[in-house]
């Protein structure tokens, strides 16, 4: 059975339970709908595991989520190109302003009917042709607009909001791939100083422990989930040899890993990961 989405703007499966789908994100953001069923997602930029049942919910770029299906489930994937999303932060602006969110949790919208009517009908439809894209883009767009206030929408797309929506975007794209914070300043095309002061303006918090958080997400996840040997895997997050590995991994989770790999089936370790 194919367990993945058709790389289409807007694609949908039908899941059995139990199965789990790996949903890759490229550069784009996108929303998760449930039309029916229940699903688990997790994904390294969520504190615990997401339950969505007729719900929605924010895929951030750059970050590999997965989907366990808990009941037979009907999904839809919508990847938000920078046109709407462009569209989406210049409607929701002056909320933001005026209100000063801050939050940083991801949040679950539920679906609601007429959301869920258009979704089923794009499900049902043949729309992926090119010419057909901007219409489906609008359409979804007017409907989030007319069915829920601009506060839940804030905080819907809030890991991609702020005010610089494009530095956004590009540290989702980015920072899984640069070696240091210099390398992604000079990826910026400014200096250290003011990458790490828009960095804090956008995030809350400074780069250095975003992208800690993360890469300590990332090492885990492939500590537990794979057999990699762990000197492949300090090669692959850039450390300088093993024993900086091992040290990186007792001072994060108080554990080798070693110790790590061997007790990820015990089920008190697999709060470690979220």
């Amino acid at each position: 059975m194919d367990l993945t989405f058709s790389s289409t703007p807007i694609a949908h499966k039908n899941v059995k339970k139990d199965n789990l789908i790996e949903i890759k994100m490229g550069d784009n953001s996108a929303i998760l709908f449930v039309l029916s069923g229940r699903v688990s997602v997790s994904g390294i930029d969520f504190e615990q595991k997401m339950i969505l049942s007729e719900g929605m919910l924010f895929l951030s770029p750059g970050i590999q989520y997965d989907v366990l299906a808990i009941d037979h489930s009907a999904l839809v994937k919508y990847e938000i190109n920078t046109n709407v999303l462009m569209k989406m932060g210049q409607y929701l602006t002056s909320f933001i302003e005026d209100n000063h969110v801050d939050n940083h949790s991801k949040v679950i919208l539920p679906v609601k009917y007429g959301l869920m009517c258009l979704l089923d009908f794009f499900r049902k439809s043949d729309l992926n042709r090119p010419e057909l894209n901007e219409w489906c883009h609008d359409g979804l767009l007017l409907m989030l607009k007319n069915s829920y206030s601009k506060k839940e929408l804030t905080f819907l797309f809030f890991p991609v909001l702020g005010k610089n929506m494009n530095f956004k975007e590009f540290v989702y794209a980015n920072y899984n791939s640069v070696k240091n914070l210099q390398e992604f300043a000079d990826l910026a095309k400014c200096s250290l100083s003011a990458f790490c002061r828009e960095f804090k303006d956008n995030f809350g918090e400074s780069a250095y422990q975003w992208i800690l958080k993360r890469k300590s997400k990332y090492v885990l996840q492939d500590i537990i989930s794979t057999s990699i040997p762990f000197q492949e895997l300090a090669d692959k997050y850039q450390f300088s040899s093993q024993a900086h590995f091992t040290k990186f991994c007792k001072q994060r989770y108080n554990m080798t890993p070693k110790d790590l790999r061997s007790n990820s089936r015990n089920c008190c370790f697999q709060t470690l990961v979220h």
